[in-house]
C-alpha cells in the first residue's frame, strides 16, 4: 500500500527491479476476463479495499452495514473485501480474527494475500511501487511483509485458504455490471487506476475506454493505491465510472481520521456520503467509517512500537491523514461533493 510518502526523482533499472517494485508475472489478469456472467448479485455492495488488518475498521464497517437495515429498512449490504485485508495484524490473535471474519464474506486477493499465500525467495510486499514512491517506503513495506509472513506461517491452513481467493469479481447491481479488481484490470498490483494516472475530468483515454469495452462493465471498483477518488467517463457515448476507495483501514484525507468504503447500490446512501455519482440506476458513493479509535491506536502502538517499520511508515498518516483532500478525490460535478 502507498503511504503518500515523498517520491524520489529518476531511478535506475536496477532500482525499479528491486523487491517491492517489480510486478510478478503471475499477478497478470485481464479486462477481457471480466466479460462473463456475474459472480454475484446484490442490491447494495460495500467494496472494502485496504482494510489492512484493522479490527476496529472492520467492526465499524459491520455496524454501518447493519444500520442500513435497522435505520433505513434497506437490505443489509453484501460485503466484498477486494484485497489487502491483512497488513497491520501481525500478531497471531489479530491475524486469526481478521481472516476468520473477512472470509465469512466475499473476499478477493490483494497483493498482500498473494504474498502470504505464496512467499517468494526474497521478502517482497508485492506492491509494485512506481518510481515516484521513495525507496524508504518500499523498504518499510517489505519489512512489514516479512513480519506478517512469519505470523501467517503459524496459522494452519492460512496460506492455502488465501491462495484460493479470486483476483477479480463481476457483480450485478441494479442491472449494472461492476468489475471489482484490486489494482487494475491487467494486474493484481497495477497502478493505472491510481488518481495520479487519471486524465483531466471530461477526457477518456483510449486505454481506459478499451478496458471498459473488453470487460463490458459500467463501473470499475478498485483500491490498492491507497488514495480514494471517483471519476466519470464516457465510453462510446455511455457513462462509465472508476471509483477507488483508497483505504478502509487508514485515514484517507488530511485532518480526517476515517477510512473509506465504496458503496454501490440501487438506492442512495441513507446516511449520506463524502461524494458520489449516478450511473444509470446505480448509486456509487464513498462513505466514511471510523478506523482509528483510541483503543485500536493503543493496540497499533503496542504491536508496532517506535522504531518498527509500520510505526515509521504509518504513524503520521494514522494521526493526520495523507496529503489528500475531498476536492482531489471527487473528480465529479461540484454538486456531488457532500463535504
Amino acid at each position: 500500500p502507498w503511504l503518500g510518502g515523498t517520491g524520489e526523482p529518476g531511478g535506475t533499472e536496477t532500482r525499479m527491479n528491486a523487491p517491492g517494485r517489480t510486478c510478478p508475472l503471475d499477478y497478470g489478469t485481464s479486462a477481457a476476463a471480466l466479460n462473463r456472467p456475474p459472480d454475484l448479485q446484490a442490491d447494495t455492495l460495500y467494496v472494502i479495499g485496504g482494510l489492512y488488518g484493522n479490527t476496529a475498521a472492520l467492526a465499524a464497517v459491520e455496524r454501518q452495514a447493519a444500520r442500513e437495515r435497522t435505520d433505513a429498512g434497506l437490505p443489509e449490504p453484501r460485503l466484498v473485501f477486494n484485497g489487502d485485508f491483512n497488513w497491520f495484524n501481525a500478531d497471531p490473535v489479530a491475524f486469526l480474527c481478521i481472516n476468520r471474519k473477512v472470509l465469512q464474506h466475499t473476499a478477493m486477493q490483494g497483493n498482500v494475500e498473494a504474498e502470504l499465500a505464496n512467499p517468494g525467495p526474497q521478502t517482497d510486499c508485492g506492491c509494485a511501487y512506481p518510481e515516484w514512491i521513495s525507496d524508504a517506503v518500499v523498504a518499510r513495506s517489505n519489512a512489514i511483509m516479512g513480519h506478517l509472513q512469519e505470523v501467517a506461517r503459524s496459522a494452519p491452513g492460512a496460506a492455502t485458504g488465501l491462495g484460493r481467493l479470486p483476483r477479480q469479481l463481476v457483480a450485478d447491481v441494479a442491472g449494472c455490471r461492476v468489475g471489482i479488481v484490486h489494482g487494475d484490470p491487467e494486474s493484481l498490483a497495477g497502478w493505472r487506476l491510481a488518481v495520479e494516472n487519471m486524465p483531466v475530468p471530461g477526457e477518456t483515454p483510449p486505454w481506459l475506454a478499451g478496458w471498459f469495452r473488453e470487460a463490458q462493465v459500467d463501473v470499475f471498483a478498485c483500491s490498492h493505491t491507497c488514495l480514494p477518488f471517483a471519476q466519470r467517463f464516457r465510453v462510446d457515448g455511455d457513462p462509465a465510472l472508476v471509483i477507488n476507495n483508497g483505504a478502509t483501514g487508514m485515514p484517507n484525507f488530511r485532518g480526517d481520521r476515517r477510512g473509506v468504503v465504496t458503496r454501490i447500490s440501487r438506492w442512495p446512501p441513507p446516511h449520506g456520503s463524502l461524494y458520489g455519482a449516478r450511473i444509470g440506476c446505480l448509486y456509487a458513493d464513498a462513505i466514511a467509517v471510523e478506523c482509528v479509535p483510541e483503543h485500536w491506536r493503543a493496540w497499533f502502538d503496542a504491536t508496532w512500537p517506535a522504531g518498527s517499520a509500520a510505526a515509521a511508515a504509518y504513524s503520521e498518516r494514522l494521526r493526520d491523514g495523507p496529503d489528500h483532500h475531498l476536492h482531489d478525490a471527487a473528480r465529479l460535478d461540484p454538486a456531488s461533493v457532500a463535504g
